[in-house]
């Protein structure tokens, strides 16, 4: 846990997080996607940036090849008022502990468009890791897109979340420090199949059960039952499934319509049959 760059105080019941200039460079670029502008705007597509009324979503976290597609749904019909987005993504590197939520004193984040200016969350009992958000390929992935929409940025990892009344009391935290402006990205990839990811539970045709299993996670999300998301879909390989549910919430307590968008399998990308493959899937809200 790194702590030299900000210091937490307590004043009033609220965490305020004062920190310094503080730059999450982009370790990904060139790697997970383009770091050429030109070639970047292929997966970006600024040009087709629109505004509809969509406030909130659960957007996947794959390298840009295999996740544009379904971000980007997203930025096309992104509301016209939004002017910040708060990601919240799961940890792949850094085991945090149920029920808490990792921030950084980041003020930018680097993109090969440019930086974002970058809001620290002021969270209570929140861990302070400027390299856990670094590293974290959930965050990064949304940041070209955020950049070339010329919003800010904030973002925080969580692991997992115990029970319901973990979710409601993240998500009313969020609300409260947010303004209604602000749009919420829950980073998740659906179901990681196969040997590498050890899980087969399906046999022969896997592929169509799984997109019959996480359709009905997305549904269920949509409709904000985050109860019945939490008993049912969090002993599987949806890897953002904490995130998904806060975000959910967070729809609910804000009034939001929810809806279900596209679904794809890495296998759909690549165009090949494969023995262990990802699915991705959307889940948005509109005010």
């Amino acid at each position: 846990m790194i702590l030299s760059a900000a210091e937490i105080s307590e004043q009033n019941n609220m965490v305020k997080v004062y920190y310094i200039d503080m730059e999450r460079y982009s370790g990904l670029a060139g790697i997970w996607y383009p770091d050429d502008r030109e070639e970047l705007d292929g997966y970006v597509r600024p040009d087709l940036f629109g505004y509809s009324s969509i406030m909130d979503a659960v957007l996947p976290h794959a390298g840009l090849y295999y996740s544009s597609d379904i971000i980007r749904q997203y930025f096309e019909k992104m509301d016209e008022n939004t002017c910040r987005i708060v990601i919240i993504s799961p940890s792949h590197y850094f085991r945090i502990p149920p029920d808490r939520l990792c921030i950084a004193p980041f003020s930018s984040s680097q993109t090969p468009y440019g930086n974002i200016e970058t809001i620290p969350l002021a969270i209570r009992d929140g861990i302070l890791s400027a390299e856990a958000l670094q590293k974290e390929h959930g965050v990064e992935m949304f940041l070209p897109f955020i950049k070339a929409a010329d919003i800010s940025v904030s973002y925080a990892l969580i692991n997992e979340v115990s029970d319901v009344d973990s979710i409601n009391r993240l998500a009313e935290e969020l609300i409260e420090i947010t303004d209604r402006n602000t749009g919420f990205i829950a980073s998740s990839d659906f179901t990681h199949y196969g040997k590498r990811f050890g899980y087969m539970p399906y046999g022969n045709n896997a592929e169509n059960k799984v997109k019959e299993n996480d359709s009905e996670c997305a549904r269920l999300l949509s409709r904000m039952e985050t109860e019945e998301v939490l008993r049912r879909f969090t002993g599987g390989t949806i890897c953002g499934i904490a995130p998904a549910m806060i975000v959910s919430r967070i729809a609910y307590l804000k009034g939001r319509t929810g809806s279900t968008g596209l679904f794809y399998t890495s296998d759909d990308i690549t165009g090949e049959k494969s023995d262990d493959f990802v699915s991705y899937q959307s889940v948005l809200w509109r005010r």
